[in-house]
């Protein structure tokens, strides 16, 4: 699974991207989301922010009982703003 961190979330994963095995248990991006935070707690709590998006192979997703795989990229986009 690769998961893709923008904007200020690679800044707090330390990161642009990893590369990691799906690891046990994670079904759903709800289960991603708590094994992340899990992994890198402050990361965690910014992705609990308003406006969040996520992103599941190139589709915008918003239900969190999306299905996640091992073959998947998940990326994390924070708020955007502007006029």
């Amino acid at each position: 699974m690769k998961l893709v961190f923008h904007g200020k979330f690679s800044a707090i994963a330390g990161s642009d991207e990893m590369t990691v095995p799906c690891p046990p248990g994670i079904a759903t991006l709800s289960d991603l989301r708590a094994w992340v935070a899990a992994l890198i707690p402050n990361l965690g709590d910014a992705l609990k922010g308003r406006g969040v998006a996520v992103i599941v192979n190139l589709a915008i997703v918003h239900d969190v009982r999306h299905p996640v795989t091992d073959a998947d990229e998940v990326a994390f986009l924070p708020p955007m703003s502007g006029g």
